[in-house]
């Protein structure tokens, strides 16, 4: 059996010999043909002028790793006008000129370097049997060809954190294929346009509200249909409605007060001690809330002084939206005490739960099967703590007398706000119902739950040809917070109708964006915009 059969990158060379070397196995080769071919002229010589060997490493074998020691001579080239005296011979499609890993190792070291990176694909590598570290891996990864994507018709612009806060990039993401097209090494148009002006098919572009892609778009790319992102936009108008309740913070405890508050703790539920934990954070909060409270005092002496808000911020250390807000209220900001429980899936089955308790029956699994052909479909599990915890409240009422109940919590402004902009027919009973007393006890929240509703119902509808009336509603409704929200939008209205009618969003470039995360942080301090640029481009 000849030596291609069993190893065919090794055609055109004859074995002389094979070495054995504790986890090393070593294969001594030479060229089987007398001539080899000047590399600049290309002519052949049979003039060896001397000999010398070249060790390449090769893929593994049997888990061993292998090497090749080639014998390589040296011709002399017999073409007078040629530059090359001597040249030796080479083997392209064995390895390199001068490299000392064959093509086929060098490739499955890219796969690694690709999918691993540096340090994990060093380890995995030399477990393998092709030992090499993380630093020439790296090399190998930015010495790889970075594939070239097709232009796309339908592009995703969103921006991400090299380090959140302080550096961002941007993603370029074709909606079309789901496919990562590049990455940017910052977010200013001066960088996207010249990008998009070298991809003249485009059609549509998707991006958020940011002003710098949309003057991106508009120079780079003034053919394509900017398309607003319905999430931001959604976004945008629940940060205007926790605005507006911010004012109303009264309206939110007078309607979390009657009936059982949203976030209220379980029915009958005693009053208990707070761990040391809960302690811990309750102090936590009021210690920020003094800040606070001092913080607004400030802001309230440096405007009766006649400063201005820009004077304020700088002087207090807050931002410009901070200081208005703090200054639009009519009072100290009250503390936000932390949530002690959140929205229980169990709420609906629970009343069916205790009163089948109170008759007598004690078998959890049971209980289990009969609500589950109610509709629940979470775990039994939840069900069995409910139980449990519903036992030992009846045990301790036997012994100390009945329950003393605790004071519900109230919603924070930001929950009301996306309660607001919900589904109404996916929202439990309890939510529905303190909606309505909110609604029923302050007008204004009334005209705002209105409004919200729709301006969702036109994105999730795509009816976005009803914009313009909605401005005008919202522009006349006397509510500063949401008269504001829709003046922005006339600032930006061709993308943010575009974005109330046609298919195209950015979720597909946020879920890009979480794959890119991950390999960044795999990445470790190596995450460089180079090499993170190849390995991102590499797994689209």
């Amino acid at each position: 059996m000849s030596l291609s059969s069993l190893f065919p990158h090794l055609a055109g060379l004859r074995l002389e010999q094979v070495t054995l070397g504790g986890e090393t196995v070593t294969l001594h080769l030479a060229a089987s043909t007398r001539f080899a071919r000047c590399p600049l002229c290309t002519r052949r010589s049979r003039r060896v002028q001397s000999v010398y060997h070249r060790t390449v490493a090769d893929l593994p074998l049997a888990g061993r790793q292998l090497l090749l020691r080639l014998r390589v001579r040296r011709f002399r080239c017999g073409v007078r006008r040629c530059p090359r005296l001597i040249f030796a011979e080479r083997f392209p499609k064995l390895v390199a000129a001068y490299g000392r890993r064959t093509l086929g190792q060098r490739a499955a070291l890219e796969v690694i370097a690709f999918a691993l990176g540096g340090s994990a694909g060093a380890r995995l590598a030399t477990r393998l049997g092709s030992p090499i570290s993380r630093a020439t891996l790296l090399r190998a990864l930015r010495c790889a060809e970075v594939p070239t994507q097709p232009a796309p018709r339908v592009l995703g612009v969103d921006d991400w954190a090299f380090r959140k806060g302080h550096r961002y990039g941007t993603i370029l993401v074709d909606l079309e294929r789901r496919r990562i097209v590049d990455l940017l090494e910052d977010r200013k148009a001066d960088t996207l346009a010249p990008w998009l002006s070298q991809h003249p098919g485009l059609e549509v572009v998707s991006r958020d509200r940011a002003s710098a892609y949309a003057e991106a778009a508009r120079k780079g790319a003034p053919q394509a249909v900017q398309v607003a992102d319905r999430w931001h936009l959604i976004q945008n108008l629940v940060e205007a409605l926790e605005r507006c309740l911010l004012r109303f913070r009264p309206a939110l405890k007078v309607a979390a007060g009657v009936g059982d508050s949203i976030l209220g703790p379980l029915p009958g539920s005693s009053g208990t001690t707070l761990v040391p934990w809960q302690q811990r954070a309750d102090a936590a909060s009021q210690q920020k809330h003094a800040s606070q409270v001092e913080r607004y005092e400030q802001m309230r002496t440096l405007r009766d002084a006649g400063f201005t808000v820009l004077d304020i911020a700088q002087l207090v250390g807050a931002t410009r939206p901070t200081v208005y807000r703090y200054l639009a209220l009519g009072g100290p900001p009250e503390r936000q005490r932390p949530h002690r429980s959140a929205r229980r899936v169990l709420a609906p089955y629970e009343p069916y739960l205790v009163q089948r308790w109170s008759e007598g029956c004690r078998n959890r699994s049971r209980l289990y099967r009969e609500i589950r052909l109610q509709g629940y479909q979470h775990s039994a599990r939840t069900v069995s703590l409910f139980l449990k915890r519903l036992n030992n409240e009846q045990l301790s009422a036997s012994t100390t007398g009945p329950p003393r109940h605790t004071t519900t919590g109230v919603p924070s402004a930001r929950r009301v706000a996306s309660l607001l902009v919900s589904r109404k027919e996916r929202l439990p009973e309890d939510e529905r119902g303190y909606l309505q007393r909110l609604c029923d006890y302050e007008p204004t929240i009334a005209r705002a739950y209105e409004l919200a509703q729709e301006f969702v119902t036109m994105a999730r509808e795509r009816t976005g040809h009803g914009l313009d009336a909605w401005i005008t509603r919202a522009t006349t409704s006397e509510i500063t917070e949401l008269d504001r929200f829709a003046r922005g939008l006339t600032d930006d209205r061709a993308a943010v109708e575009a974005g109330l009618i046609q298919e195209w969003s950015n979720g597909q470039t946020e879920g890009q964006i979480n794959k890119l995360k991950l390999l960044k942080r795999q990445m470790y301090g190596r995450a460089g915009f180079d090499l993170l640029r190849r390995r991102v481009l590499h797994a689209a």
